[in-house]
């Protein structure tokens, strides 16, 4: 409740399925889901704003969120986003749990990620996804990246410190890409361009480039 404040109705404009290369990356995302998880299952996502992931992946389960702004979850109550049941109040329950660009936001990401390992059925996955990544070129130059806002973070987390975290609470790691390639936020002359301006100015580093972003799929084991 006490960082409701940080996320007005200005954050949501772009989170209305309105932004095409924003859903162009969910399809992607939505590729890399097919290949571990039974989209008829039940999945809840962390940080859901108006419910357009999945409603544009097509989840055809249950669907479930968590959100912090009374304006987003309205909007997310119309694409079909319930909110009785989340990773706080259930075990053993989902088959699927979304990260997708929220575990920077909150305040306590390890106690959401073993409440994520809790509420998975054996055999489910957590998935996190659109993920910022310190462990990248550019953020080991800049000590930032483009999608990082400073007054929104509280961890901002790497390849290898996240799986080590999924790891220990239990999570077995299944897969772990770093979608540059295949970004419709690429464009790869322009990117290497800036790149080399930035380190010969110092300027910002406000273009994607390799490794800044990450997906990373792990199931919770069966006992």
């Amino acid at each position: 409740e006490k960082y409701k404040h940080l996320y007005d109705s200005s954050y949501f404009s772009e989170r209305n399925s309105n932004d095409l290369k924003r859903l162009k990356s969910f399809h992607l995302e939505k590729d890399l889901l097919k290949k571990h998880v039974n989209f008829q299952g039940k999945a809840c996502d962390i940080g859901c704003s108006t419910g357009e992931f999945l409603k544009e992946i097509s989840w055809e389960g249950e669907r479930y969120g968590m959100e912090i702004s009374d304006i987003a979850i309205s909007a997310a109550k119309k694409n079909g986003i319930n909110f009785d049941k989340n990773i706080t109040n259930t075990k053993d329950y989902f088959d699927l749990v979304i990260f997708r660009g929220t575990i920077q936001h909150l305040p306590e990401p390890i106690r959401y990620i073993q409440l994520a390992y809790d509420s998975l059925k054996p055999g489910g996955v957590v998935s996190f996804l659109a993920t910022p990544n310190s462990n990248s070129i550019i953020y080991k130059l800049k000590n930032t990246l483009p999608v990082l806002v400073p007054h929104l973070n509280f961890y901002i987390p790497s390849d290898t410190s996240l799986i080590n975290i999924a790891n220990n609470i239990g999570f077995q790691l299944v897969e772990t890409q770093k979608p540059y390639l295949k970004s419709p936020y690429r464009n790869f002359f322009l990117d290497h361009f800036n790149f080399l301006k930035m380190i010969i100015f110092k300027g910002k580093p406000n273009f994607p480039f390799w490794g800044n972003m990450m997906n990373i799929i792990c199931i919770k084991p069966y006992i």
